[in-house]
């Protein structure tokens, strides 16, 4: 496995084009259709880069490209706010069902909040991947967490993405919740 020049940054506005094309591109479906792709930027990207940019990092190369980048939100009850009041209303005026797409990402984390207060999303730009990038990002991301007093961090991570699983379960976090998507975890 070839290591990569890689600086982790604090996440900035100026990092925001590039990690939703990120998200795009790295996404089991690239090509959906515009409105899907304008959901999943709501869902997996802009919550966090507007209201939790202080848990945001990004991975930067050589040449200062952003390759990566992961990103959190440690407060679950502000999250669920801001999804339910903010989010829900603009994504079922893009689509009625993406109302229940937004529920769908909320409910999983409910049942385990109080025992893992933070979560976490995070990719890798094709061609960086398998590079020890993912590993560097989460350790400096964990690192974070614990120091501004998170006992715990979860994600889903569906039970189709092996290689995400395998990443994380060899990065330490365990299953929790084998419904679909898995919940994984660990303690901080």
């Amino acid at each position: 496995m070839e290591m990569m020049d890689i600086r982790i940054v604090n996440y900035e506005t100026k990092y925001l084009d590039a990690i939703r094309a990120i998200n795009v591109a790295v996404s089991s479906h690239p090509n959906r259709p515009a409105d899907e792709k304008e959901l999943c930027r709501h869902l997996y990207i802009d919550y966090y880069a507007f209201y939790s940019a202080e848990n945001c990092f990004v991975a930067l190369d050589k040449n200062d490209e952003v390759v990566g980048y992961i990103i959190s939100e440690p407060d679950f009850g502000r999250y669920r706010k801001h999804m339910l009041e903010d989010y829900l209303p603009e994504a079922m005026a893009l689509r009625e069902d993406f109302g229940d797409k937004i529920r769908q990402e909320i409910v999983p984390y409910e049942k385990w909040h109080d025992e893992y207060d933070a979560h976490l999303h995070m990719d890798v730009k094709p061609g960086c991947q398998r590079k020890g990038l993912g590993t560097m990002m989460l350790e400096r991301m964990l690192e974070h967490l614990k120091d501004i007093g998170c006992k715990g961090v979860m994600l889903q991570v569906s039970r189709k993405n092996e290689k995400a699983l395998r990443f994380y379960e060899k990065n330490g976090m365990k299953t929790i919740d084998e419904t679909d998507p898995y919940i994984l975890a660990i303690k901080l």
